[in-house]
């Protein structure tokens, strides 16, 4: 039998993960000398208000090699593999505390996956793996499968200020934005080809924002048949709440392919990076996923 384990920054629900018997190592946010651990200890909203009465913006840490290798022992009391998949190594060094992890553990065999993304970028991995376990197929073919499928995810995104992802060094090659922002809202990409956040545009005023942000979601997906997309965000607000209503005005006057449309709070270790007023488009080009 094999087992699922991913992190706590794929936001994927408490029922998916219940559904599919999903195992979540956490992450961890610290604020001064507290800490806690990403989706366990703290909601959203407890979150956000902390970040904006503390100080300094918080840090974060990936989990513990010990704290992977507690998880892959319990689950291996029932399982004899174990496919692993996490945050991309670009941001986080998560991947490296489960290979660490897995070279430590006996007694089940551990296959790690860098899924060169996060939040439903990583979820949609999660859950094609997921589809795949209950299909009955082998780890070799769902980790080769997935390697394959990850090439075909793409994350577009805007922050009110670019602070946060600079001061947490997860700023990549959109470092080129920082200075010339001014009455500019960025639009960033996170894409397993880049492997790395990059700068896409830098537009003046929201609306505009939204609509580029609908037009590269929409081009993202041309040429393929099957297309899931999910809509990341942190605080609710108007802009975000603008872009869903042009993008799905957008897809129910298209006819070029199926789709799946999901919606996803991210959590505080990411939010912790991109600020709370972070939202976006998450697109992979792949066989329609459910929840």
């Amino acid at each position: 039998m094999i087992a699922l384990v991913t992190d706590s920054t794929c936001d994927l629900s408490a029922d998916i993960l219940e559904k599919y018997q999903i195992e979540i190592v956490p992450l961890t946010v610290h604020f001064g000398e507290d800490t806690y651990y990403d989706k366990v200890d703290l909601n959203n909203e407890e979150f956000y208000g902390m970040m904006e009465s503390a100080a300094e913006l918080p840090t974060t840490s990936q989990p513990s090699v010990g704290l992977f290798i507690d998880s892959y022992e319990k689950l291996a009391e029932n399982y004899d593999q174990i496919i692993s998949i996490h945050i991309a190594s670009a941001l986080s060094g998560t991947c490296e505390s489960a290979r660490l992890a897995a070279a430590q553990v006996e007694a089940v065999e551990v296959e790690i996956v860098d899924s060169k993304s996060t939040s439903s970028g990583l979820g949609f991995m999660v859950l094609l793996a997921a589809k795949m376990i209950k299909e009955g197929k082998n780890i070799e073919k769902i980790k080769e499968t997935l390697l394959q499928e990850r090439e075909k995810l793409t994350i577009y995104f805007t922050v009110n200020e670019l602070t946060y992802l600079e001061k947490g060094g997860r700023i990549g090659k959109a470092q080129a934005f920082l200075g010339s922002i001014f009455n500019f809202n960025p639009i960033l990409e996170l894409s397993a080809a880049a492997g790395e956040i990059t700068p896409k545009e830098k537009i003046r005023g929201y609306k505009k924002t939204n609509q580029k942000m609908v037009d590269l979601a929409l081009q993202a997906a041309a040429d393929s048949d099957n297309v899931n997309f999910a809509y990341i965000y942190g605080k609710d607000s108007d802009n975000y709440q603008q872009l869903k209503g042009l993008f799905e005005t957008k897809l129910e006057a298209q006819n070029d392919f199926s789709y799946q449309l999901f919606e996803n709070k991210i959590g505080t270790v990411l939010s912790s990076h991109t600020g709370p007023l972070v939202y976006g488009i998450v697109v992979y080009r792949g066989e329609l996923l459910e929840e």
